[in-house]
């Protein structure tokens, strides 16, 4: 048997609130308070032509997420080669991950623990997501998605 313990399902809300504060306090150090939405428990802003969101999930009892995620092209028919090249890109890219969500939108997320998240981390989580947002929206909604 491992030595470490196994995840227990469930919800800590303090750890989730505290969480909250440290990343909207990353957040005030990166951006300028009008360069931020606030909606509800979410965090959003403009890169390009790409917004990108930030939202703090519960995980397990011992853990919260830091997901930071963008829609990159909404309501779109994909063709069995498109969806082939967003397998690809998934298997080259270090971080993060493409997906297609029920609405037929793709998305662009990378998520961290955020127990221990710090500063660093962060900073490169939501520029390394922007950045990846930003060339792929402009390279597939131009070239490839668009009908």
């Amino acid at each position: 048997m491992p030595k470490f313990q196994k995840l227990i399902p469930g919800e800590n809300q303090e750890l989730t609130n505290a969480t909250y504060k440290k990343v909207e306090g990353y957040i005030s150090q990166l951006f300028h308070d009008d360069e931020i939405i606030k909606l509800d428990d979410m965090f959003s802003f403009s890169f390009g032509t790409v917004s990108v969101n930030i939202l703090i999930r519960p995980w397990h009892t011992e853990d919260v997420l830091v997901d930071v995620f963008s829609y990159i092209a909404e309501d779109v028919e994909l063709s069995k080669e498109e969806l082939d090249e967003l397998l690809r890109l998934n298997a080259t890219i270090p971080f993060g991950s493409f997906g297609i969500s029920m609405e037929n939108s793709v998305k662009f997320s990378y998520t961290l623990a955020g127990r221990n998240l710090d500063f660093n981390e962060f900073s490169l989580l939501f520029k390394y997501c922007a950045s990846i947002a930003y060339q792929y929206d402009e390279k597939f909604v131009v070239d490839t998605f668009e009908s």
